[in-house]
């Protein structure tokens, strides 16, 4: 019988849509590869912008990159529900994948450098390798979005669309994620990483970037900059489930933290520091970077003690996107800047009231988890049709909501009637 790989669990309504959709379809996986690999690739290979051809509409190749993947989904649900997965065609499904992948590199190697192109293709054959050989598999869902997301921002920037938001400085550093993320499947893959060393690979990524989001900062590019903790907050999630389920090194604890200085403490404060700039950007950064320090240490501490559900102040991570969100919104009035930086300075080391952990919150709701691809695209359309300050003001309003629900809270029982000493306790939790 073929071997069924553990898929993570889904809505009811989406197992059952995919597998009416598996159902309704004639054709084995294999086969919806062939035509991914004999058709839809050409097709999409000869619609990009090359030399001596005519160039293709954004429209047209944005449209044959999501039919490619689109047939790439199409075989896996067929393959898991009509339980035909082979060997062959989970590697055929990825091999197909290899001439669209090198000829969006080569199309790039005069925008990106080269070696970060390389590196790319090899890891990608690598894992084929492997996988031929019997160790690991090419079919892991992180990765495989990572490597989707990272091969369309390949895709936009070799055929020049959307130059003002997609550059060359954002996808080499999304390369860079792309390849140590890689790496770390491969080292595991071939037996050379200890699966107790993946949480602080994991870490790793998160402090790249907390570094890649002090450089965009520096660039004035501070909707990156966010964008790049916002990232960094997601390895910091993968570092914990990882180490939670494989263990970790006496070194594991250690690099987490020093991850999160990087990235809540040291990135927005340098970001605070280069748009508001002289003395006045120098005081409120270094204030910020104080606070949040403060606030690492004391949740270091007091983390053996406290509930694991809930964070004793606002989380560092909600706080730097406030106030980095504040620096796109408010560039022109560094005091609205300032009052902000404070009021998330004030949230973070509010200990005595308790939030709700959000990740574990929405690990625990399925429906919000398949819904935040959704959210992250309508959050980008806003961004292409309206501007970086449509996406940057809904999650900086998220996030101050968040930050001052408990109080509300606490004053509307307060004035319902409601017990002190109840609500000092209990509602101030989020």
């Amino acid at each position: 019988m073929p071997h069924r790989r553990r898929r993570v669990h889904m809505p009811a309504w989406l197992a059952l849509l995919e597998k009416n959709a598996a159902a309704s379809i004639p054709l084995s996986p294999n086969v919806l590869s062939g035509i991914k690999f004999l058709v839809v690739a050409p097709v999409l290979l000869v619609s990009l912008k090359q030399a001596g051809m005519l160039p293709a509409s954004a429209g047209m190749v944005i449209a044959w990159f999501l039919i490619f993947g689109f047939f790439d989904y199409l075989q896996g649900i067929v393959a898991y529900h009509k339980q035909l997965e082979t060997a062959f065609g989970r590697f055929f499904a990825r091999a197909t994948d290899v001439p669209v992948l090198a000829c969006i590199l080569f199309l790039c190697l005069d925008i990106l450098p080269a070696g970060l192109l390389a590196a790319k293709l090899l890891l990608h054959l690598g894992l084929i390798i492997l996988y031929i050989a019997g160790r690991g598999s090419t079919e892991n869902r992180l990765y495989t979005g990572i490597n989707y997301t990272t091969l369309f921002a390949l895709l936009i920037i070799s055929q020049g669309f959307a130059p003002l938001f997609i550059t060359p400085e954002i996808v080499t550093s999304l390369l860079w994620v792309n390849i140590l993320f890689s790496a770390v499947v491969v080292l595991y893959n071939a037996g050379i990483l200890n699966k107790r060393y993946i949480a602080d690979a994991l870490s790793g990524s998160n402090l790249l970037c907390g570094v890649f989001s002090m450089i965009f900062a520096s660039k004035g590019r501070v909707d990156v900059s966010i964008l790049f903790l916002l990232l960094g907050a997601a390895f910091d999630g993968f570092d914990g489930a990882a180490a939670r389920k494989f263990g970790g090194t006496r070194w594991g604890v250690y690099s987490d933290d020093v991850a999160d200085a990087v990235d809540y403490g040291i990135a927005p404060g340098v970001a605070i520091y280069f748009i508001l700039g002289g003395i006045a950007g120098l005081i409120v950064g270094a204030f910020y970077t104080c606070f949040t320090m403060g606030r690492l240490v004391y949740f270091t501490l007091n983390k053996s003690g406290g509930d694991p559900n809930y964070f004793c102040g606002v989380p560092s991570t909600a706080g730097s996107v406030v106030a980095l969100s504040a620096l796109v919104l408010f560039k022109d009035q560094p005091v609205f800047i300032g009052l902000i930086v404070g009021i998330a300075c004030m949230q973070m080391v509010s200990f005595d009231t308790h939030y709700r952990h959000l990740g574990r919150a929405l690990a625990s709701n399925r429906r919000i988890i398949y819904g935040m691809p959704v959210l992250l695209a309508l959050l980008l359309a806003g961004g292409f049709l309206w501007g970086i300050q449509v996406p940057v003001a809904i999650i900086f309003t998220v996030c101050l909501v968040y930050g001052f629900l408990p109080t509300v809270m606490h004053f509307k029982q307060l004035f319902a009637g409601g017990n002190p000493g109840i609500v000092d306790q209990d509602a101030n939790r989020l």
